[in-house]
């Protein structure tokens, strides 16, 4: 494309006090004009920006239509530009259309900062409108109620503004996968590509490339792939989270999840994070709620202290596309939708963009053919690296496996590191809970005095969450009485569970108060 082929004009204003990966741009339909403001480490050429990479030259700005692209930009035509969307699903584009004017940020308080317009304190279904991301690019809600009216949310597929229309349009299809080669390969040769495409000189600020590992299948899989390309820090959380318990009881001797031994076996060298390092400090916390309303992304918070320019954060997020048909149960949805059973992951939306990386989970990449890797997986030529247990990925441990890693040191039970809090979502730091009860009692949602059975509340809903015949045996089994005496499943409702939605909309509108300030300075 050349300049003389644009007409769609951008007009792009650097704004440092901005996060440094965030953008906002006004399109001005009947002008032909986009005015973007963004921060630091955003990309911005004549006829293109973006913060992400793509399988591609940097300087070529292909990324309107890859499968393979991550993070988010815009890219001019001749009378339109194409707002292009992540291809995983952590991450999303947000727009206001109005008469005349589309307004589109890949930062939901940055698009209601910049048009004066804040959540709805009272709207109860904000906490099913972050959950519907799971149910796929098909099924995902897109309206998100305003106090003024609505946004939307644009996930996966791109959004095409011009004069005339407002439009989706669809990435490219991966091509079939008919064996393991041909899968392997297409990983690694649109991986080679994107690291390329991170290191390009032609960037004003080449990316770094940083990576985690735990003794998982997911993460040691991606490492084994990426490491020939260069990786400049590989995180690892030293302990993986108790079974049974919650944030606050998640103390004291805790599962072995240290990946070092597999970075030594791939030639690579380590950091070890501290899991719950925000018991220490959580300056951050509402970052973390302005992405998810639930979050359960903690664990990796102390990544920010390891880094200082923008760079790429490959994660095992999606991993479960690599489970055996067995393993998958009823949820295998053995589609092309990206549909998940779980959020871990996706709560660090708005985090990255003031951290400055671009989330890359690899297991995105080819994924939309998920029946084609199913059926590989199931295939006699993975028999080698079959378990046969309910912790079973031969695709990852075959990648694995023949990159060096020992069997025997990954992927032999199913850990985690997620931190998971009690419902609903209340915050952890004292200095922003205090904060947010003082909204509660300002928007006339609780008295102040509610606020203090706080601890109570706590204690009555974890025992409703973490209820076993071992552990609140109690609950557990009035429970199973109820239930055969009605004839219905019967579970006891959780306390304040009105206040599930809260949390997302407070933090979403504080951080839209002080966007909005900067946008309009």
């Amino acid at each position: 494309m050349t300049l003389s082929d644009v007409h769609m004009l951008l007009e792009a204003r650097l704004n440092p006090s901005l996060p440094k990966l965030a953008w906002v741009a006004e399109v001005d339909r009947t002008k032909e004009l986009v005015t973007l403001q963004h921060g630091s480490g955003v990309e911005v050429r004549s006829n293109f920006f973006i913060e992400g990479v793509w399988n591609g030259p940097f300087e070529d700005g292909g990324f309107s239509e890859t499968d393979c692209v991550f993070g988010t930009g815009g890219i001019l035509s001749e009378h339109s530009i194409r707002f292009v969307t992540s291809a995983c699903t952590t991450d999303y584009l947000f727009y206001a259309d109005t008469p005349g004017q589309v307004t589109v940020s890949n930062s939901l308080p940055l698009l209601l900062g910049s048009i004066g317009d804040t959540l709805d304190p009272r709207y109860l279904e904000y906490p099913e409108i972050c959950d519907s991301i799971m149910e796929g690019i098909n099924r995902y809600r897109r309206d998100i109620p305003t106090k003024k009216g609505k946004v939307r949310r644009q996930m996966y597929r791109n959004l095409d503004v011009s004069r005339e229309s407002l439009a989706e349009s669809e990435k490219r299809m991966p091509p079939r996968f008919s064996s393991f080669k041909d899968y392997r390969s297409y990983l690694e040769e649109n991986y080679a590509l994107i690291a390329a495409n991170a290191r390009d000189p032609q960037r004003t600020q080449p990316l770094e490339i940083w990576s985690t590992q735990s003794k998982g299948y997911d993460t040691t899989a991606v490492n084994a792939i990426a490491r020939a390309y260069g990786i400049d820090k590989v995180f690892t959380i030293t302990k993986a989270k108790q079974v049974g318990v919650l944030a606050h009881q998640d103390e004291g001797e805790l599962p072995d999840d240290d990946g070092g031994e597999i970075c030594e076996s791939l030639g690579l060298s380590c950091i070890r994070l501290n899991r719950r390092a925000f018991t220490e400090e959580f300056d951050q916390e509402y970052l973390y709620y302005c992405g998810l309303h639930h979050n359960q992304d903690a664990n990796l918070k102390d990544i920010s202290k390891h880094i200082a320019n923008i760079g790429i954060l490959l994660t095992g997020t999606h991993g479960t596309i690599w489970y055996t048909r067995a393993c998958l149960g009823k949820r295998a949805h053995l589609d092309s939708e990206l549909r998940k059973w779980d959020m871990g992951g996706h709560g660090m939306a708005e985090l990255r963009l003031v951290v400055g990386f671009i989330h890359l989970p690899l297991p995105f990449i080819g994924a939309r053919r998920k029946e084609d890797i199913v059926e590989i997986t199931e295939s006699s030529e993975m028999d080698p690296w079959r378990l046969r247990n309910t912790y079973d990925r031969p695709i990852a441990r075959r990648i694995a496996e023949e990159a060096g890693v020992p069997r025997q040191a990954f992927g032999q039970s199913k850990m985690g590191s997620v931190v998971i809090f009690p419902g609903p979502s209340i915050p952890y730091g004292r200095a922003l809970r205090r904060e947010f009860f003082s909204y509660l009692a300002d928007e006339k949602i609780m008295a102040r005095s509610t606020s203090l059975l706080w601890p109570l509340v706590r204690w009555i809903n974890t025992a409703l969450m973490m209820k076993s015949a071992r552990r609140y045996a109690v609950v557990y089994y009035m429970e199973r009485v109820i239930s055969k005496l009605t004839r219905r499943d019967f579970r006891f409702k959780q306390l304040w569970w009105d206040l599930e939605g809260s949390l997302f909309c407070f933090c979403v509108n504080r951080t839209a108060s002080a966007y909005e300030s900067i946008v309009k300075a």
